[in-house]
């Protein structure tokens, strides 16, 4: 019997990414680029870092905030899709408006939906 596979679900969080300033020599962001977010296991500042990727290159970071959910939510099979929303902004470092969209099974996105993350100031 083959397997069934689970229906994956979404959730959307707006929000920005972090550090531009560091990756600028590297990364010019534009209005609706695809990214991905992967784990950084070697961060030596955050063991929560979650890296936002182009193609192989770190090109910023999930804020802070974020970091610690995002991160399990990566290690426990969900995926992170990133898109631009905006030019780049000048707040804490240069920030990337963006839209994240998690994908998931519909436990784990229904676990995000409680912790209210729509309500963090991120």
């Amino acid at each position: 019997m083959a397997e069934r596979s689970q229906k994956k679900e979404r959730f959307t969080l707006t929000s920005v990414i972090r550090g531009h300033h560091v990756y600028k020599r590297i990364w010019t962001p534009y209005m609706n680029e695809k990214l991905t977010a992967t784990p950084e296991e070697d961060n030596p500042f955050d063991k929560y870092a979650v890296a936002v990727m182009k193609n192989e290159d770190i090109v910023g970071h999930i804020p802070r905030k974020l970091a610690k959910v995002s991160w399990h939510f990566i290690k426990r099979g969900g995926e992170i899709k990133i898109t631009v929303t905006g030019k780049r902004q000048k707040g804490l470092g240069l920030e990337v408006p963006c839209e994240y969209v998690f994908v998931g099974s519909k436990h784990m996105i229904g676990k995000l939906r409680n912790l209210s993350l729509t309500t963090i100031d991120l």
